[in-house]
């Protein structure tokens, strides 16, 4: 009943000092919302990274290089060549292995090439030679829309198969027919004239659009074509046996993770027992993990700076409080001299500068809130108005902290009390004789 009490005054004290008491949460306001508002900013980071991720599929694994020590235990990169790179027979291996399990992500520009539809019209398009792996990779970007995607299956058995965009087959197919299996003729620039036969159609992405200057007719588009890695590599005349790679990019779909990590590790321990390198495999869940460390840590740091002014707003508090006594001191002697008890003279005003403090809190909350939808707002147009190549791919996500807003409420809670014990306890001492002769 008297806490009840006790949070009316308080608040009723709020009210009939409506600017001071503003200005005394001002500094916790701004202490709050600078926090929220940081966190809000560093997980929303995490979590649009995250998602961003995911929607291209974070399943990747990706081999990097390091060298092995000498009997000295000495680093020597002069060791490391081009003879120690991953070789295609290792990577036939892996495939043998492992029964198709693991991807591997290759490709390889063909460069332009050039057709003409049924009313003599010339068509230009590029050609990229793609494996599996690539193609699944880059899922979110080649939504596919009829037919299948090129696969390694392909690419073994050297079928000339292709996957092409909705805008090439508006370009081509005029009479509007399905061009699943149907056969085109490529002439590609320096290379050859050559058949392939349309396995899949994909949606020409918004991305690839925008490249293209607003005013260009739909037969001046240029648009990709996909062709299996293998094929590729037989139309350029390279051999795969010949083939080292420097890097290489491994897929695992719906598989667990960490499991497939050791599992590739071993693989390449093994393979590069009589090189000079030693094959180390990092997954795009460590570049992620990596990320949001770093964010968590910059986050961490800067949301400290900004509550140093949390002591100051609480500083002002106190002041406020002490001033607040100072002109109600006749008020606690009349409470004291008609049976008050110094205990409920203190909590009153422990109360006030809690509600005082909170409310401040709270304030600080919701503008910090708003803050980071602003920012999100502000982001997604600036990725429009500076990358609209990349606009479609990015989602941003504003995700508030509640982690952090629960902190923020009881950081506010132990100001007040902190700030406000002092105060309050001053009260409570008054002598409430001297109290009712104070003028």
């Amino acid at each position: 009943m008297f806490i009840l009490e006790n949070i009316r005054l308080a608040f009723g004290a709020l009210v009939n000092n409506k600017m001071r008491s503003l200005l005394t949460m001002l500094g916790i306001i701004i202490g709050i919302s600078s926090v929220i508002t940081i966190t809000t900013i560093g997980s929303s980071l995490k979590t649009t990274l995250a998602t961003n991720l995911n929607s291209f599929g974070n399943n990747g694994f990706y081999l990097r290089y390091d060298v092995k020590p000498d009997e000295d235990g000495n680093y020597d990169y002069s060791r490391l060549t081009s003879d120690d790179f991953c070789t295609s027979e290792m990577l036939d291996e892996l495939d043998k292995r492992f029964e198709g399990k693991y991807l591997v992500c290759n490709e390889t520009a063909l460069g332009a090439g050039t057709l003409r539809n049924s009313k003599n019209q010339m068509l230009t398009v590029g050609l990229d030679g793609m494996t599996e792996g690539s193609i699944k990779a880059q899922k979110a970007v080649l939504r596919l829309i009829g037919g299948r995607y090129i696969n390694d299956e392909d690419g073994k058995q050297h079928k000339h198969s292709c996957v092409v965009s909705d805008v090439f087959v508006e370009q081509y197919f005029l009479d509007g027919s399905d061009p699943i299996g149907k056969s085109i003729t490529i002439d590609i620039a320096g290379l050859c004239n050559t058949e392939f036969v349309i396995v899949g159609v994909y949606k020409f992405p918004a991305a690839f659009e925008k490249q293209l200057d607003p005013g260009t007719a739909l037969m001046d588009k240029t648009t990709y074509v996909y062709v299996p890695y293998q094929v590729a590599l037989d139309l350029t005349g390279q051999k795969k046996a010949d083939s080292k790679y420097p890097q290489i990019n491994v897929r695992a779909d719906n598989y667990d993770k960490e499991q497939c990590q050791r599992e590739l590790q071993n693989f390449f321990d093994e393979m590069s027992a009589n090189t000079n390198a030693e094959y180390v495999v990092n997954s795009d869940q460590d570049d992620q993990k990596q990320n949001d460390m770093i964010l968590t840590i910059i986050t961490v740091v800067i949301s400290v700076i900004a509550a140093i002014s949390l002591l100051v707003g609480g500083i002002g508090v106190m002041n406020i409080m002490l001033v607040s006594i100072t002109e109600r001191t006749r008020e606690i002697g009349v409470r004291k001299a008609i049976g008050a008890k110094s205990k409920t003279i203190r909590n009153q005003f422990l109360i006030e500068a809690i509600i005082m403090c909170l409310t401040g809190g709270g304030i600080g909350i919701l503008i910090g809130i708003i803050n980071g939808l602003l920012v999100g707002i502000i982001g997604t147009k600036l990725i429009y108005h500076f990358f609209p190549l990349y606009a479609e791919l990015v989602t941003i996500n504003v995700k508030p902290s509640f982690l952090a807003i629960f902190i923020s409420v009881i950081f506010s809670l132990l100001i007040g009390l902190f700030f406000g014990t002092y105060p309050a306890s001053k009260a409570a001492k008054m002598n409430p004789i001297d109290a009712l002769r104070y003028e």
